[in-house]
């Protein structure tokens, strides 16, 4: 496991350099297209999106995902130094339209519970 989050460090790290990106910025992209994910995923409103959102396994499986696309971007963009192009690209890799992989049923079952637990503290808190 810790190789792994070294790996996943060096990775970002590495994309970050190509892409003259902050950390910040890396971490806004990586997350913005996680809900963009989740919104393609469920179909749903901001609300059931935000539910999902709130489970950590999925951010987990998200990094996974996204760590094997920035190897893949790593392994054929180092070496090239025009970075708008860098960038069409690593957008273009990460354009969520183009994923035909789904969250595992664990995952899904967290993050229904959130929605679960946050349905129930609504209806408390209306007294229903």
């Amino acid at each position: 496991m810790k190789v792994q989050k070294f790996l996943t460090e060096a990775n970002k790290q590495q994309v970050m350099r190509l892409l003259g990106w902050t950390i910040d910025q890396y971490a806004e992209y990586q997350e913005s297209k996680g809900l963009e994910y989740i919104r393609k995923l469920i179909a749903a409103d901001d609300w059931s999106v935000n539910n999902v959102a709130k489970a950590p396994l999925f951010w987990r499986w998200w990094v996974n995902h996204w760590n094997a696309r920035d190897t893949e971007f790593i392994g054929w963009a180092t070496g090239y130094k025009n970075r708008p192009f860098l960038l069409r690209q690593y957008e273009s890799l990460n354009d969520v339209d183009g994923f035909e992989f789904w969250p595992h049923r664990v995952i899904m079952e967290q993050s229904y519970a959130y929605m679960i637990g946050d349905l129930n503290r609504q209806a408390v808190e209306a007294g229903v």
